[in-house]
C-alpha cells in the first residue's frame, strides 16, 4: 500500500476563497463612488471658504476708494471651480471662464450689523452656493435645489 498523501487545497476551499475575495472587491467598488463624491464636496467647501479674501478685494475695487461705497443689495458675483476669476455675474458670458460658485453679497439693512456713519467697518453678508448651474436653475440660493451653500460675513474697513 502506498501511504503517500497529497497535500493541497480542495476545490471547495478554492471556491470559498475566491468568493470571499470577490465579495471584498465588490464592497470596495460599491463604496468608491461615494468616497469620490464626498472628496469632491469637501474640496468645493474648502474652496468656498477661501473666497472671502477674493470677495473683499473685489468689493474694494468696486468701491473705487469711496468707503463705504455702494454695495448693492443682492449683488451677484461668480467664480471658477478653483475659486479663481471672481467677477460680477454680468461678465459671465465669457466661455473660457465658466462659473462654478454663485456668490451673493448684501449689506445688513437693520440691526447691530447695519452700517452706521462713523463706524470703522462695513459688515456684509455673503452666501456662496455651488454649482452655479444648479443655483441658477433654482432661481437663487434661497430656493430649494440640488446645490450646497455656505454663509459668512466679510467686514470691510477704510
Amino acid at each position: 500500500m502506498n501511504s503517500h498523501k497529497l497535500k493541497g487545497f480542495s476545490l471547495i476551499e478554492i471556491v470559498i476563497a475566491i468568493g470571499v475575495v470577490a465579495g471584498g472587491v465588490a464592497v470596495i467598488l460599491a463604496i468608491l463612488p461615494n468616497l469620490i463624491r464626498q472628496n469632491e464636496e469637501s474640496i468645493d467647501l474648502q474652496t468656498a471658504l477661501r473666497l472671502p479674501d477674493s470677495i473683499e478685494s473685489q468689493l474694494y475695487a468696486e468701491m473705487n476708494g469711496a468707503f463705504p461705497g455702494n454695495i448693492p443689495q443682492g449683488q451677484i458675483l461668480v467664480a471658477g471651480k478653483e475659486g479663481s476669476n471672481l467677477r460680477p455675474e454680468s461678465l459671465l458670458n465669457t466661455p473660457a471662464l465658466p462659473a462654478y460658485f454663485y456668490i451673493e453679497v448684501s449689506s445688513f439693512e437693520t440691526g447691530e450689523l447695519a452700517y452706521q456713519p462713523g463706524r470703522p467697518v462695513l459688515p456684509v453678508k455673503v452666501t456662496v452656493a455651488w454649482p452655479y448651474t444648479a443655483v441658477a436653475a433654482a432661481g437663487g440660493p434661497d430656493n430649494a435645489g440640488n446645490f450646497q451653500t455656505t454663509n459668512f460675513i466679510v467686514t470691510l474697513s477704510p
